[in-house]
């Protein structure tokens, strides 16, 4: 007869503390503190949420340990702030700093490129007179999605939420070439 399930005792195998578990970890742990991050700081002015943002940016940057990762670090704060600026309906001044910061890191893939041009569109009525921009970038976002296998993940979602953006300011798509 077996013994009761209680009693029997299987080693579990140890799991390496490697390079990508440890960066992992790591990362997980910057999402998260970053979201309770944007929660603390839900009613606070832009300029302080820019502030505090900068300031854990620094100590994420400490923490980090090769340049890839201070680039994703700095890209992901970025992100958080032009976040925070679409959120608190800040100036222009304000935002195209945001927005221009996002724009000079770069993006690490093309749904982060997409999240920002979504988010630029989406003050095409809090500043007409950058609609036009807004629009090419958005454009420019939707012809990186279209470049994606069509069993990408996230492909549909992404083109979706476009044109959920772009029937929402009424624009109309792009013509697409046809070669």
């Amino acid at each position: 007869m077996l013994p009761p399930m209680q009693q029997l005792r299987i080693p579990t195998p140890a799991v390496p503390r490697n390079r990508t578990t440890s960066k992992q970890e790591r990362k997980a742990t910057g999402l998260v503190e970053s979201g309770r991050l944007h929660l603390s700081l839900s009613n606070a002015s832009f300029t302080e949420f820019e502030r505090t943002f900068l300031e854990r940016q620094q100590a994420w940057l400490r923490a980090a340990r090769a340049p890839p990762e201070r680039l994703a670090i700095k890209r992901r704060t970025a992100e958080d702030i032009l976040l925070g600026a679409h959120g608190r309906e800040c100036t222009w001044k304000e935002f195209s700093r945001a927005l221009r910061r996002t724009e000079k890191l770069g993006y690490d893939n093309v749904g982060r490129q997409a999240h920002v041009a979504c988010l630029f569109a989406m003050t095409a009525n809090q500043f007409p007179d950058q609609a036009d921009r807004a629009r090419r970038k958005l454009d420019e976002a939707e012809r990186r999605v279209l470049l994606l296998r069509r069993d990408h993940p996230t492909r549909m979602e992404l083109l979706e939420e476009i044109s959920h953006i772009r029937r929402k300011a009424r624009w109309k798509a792009p013509a697409r070439r046809t070669s």
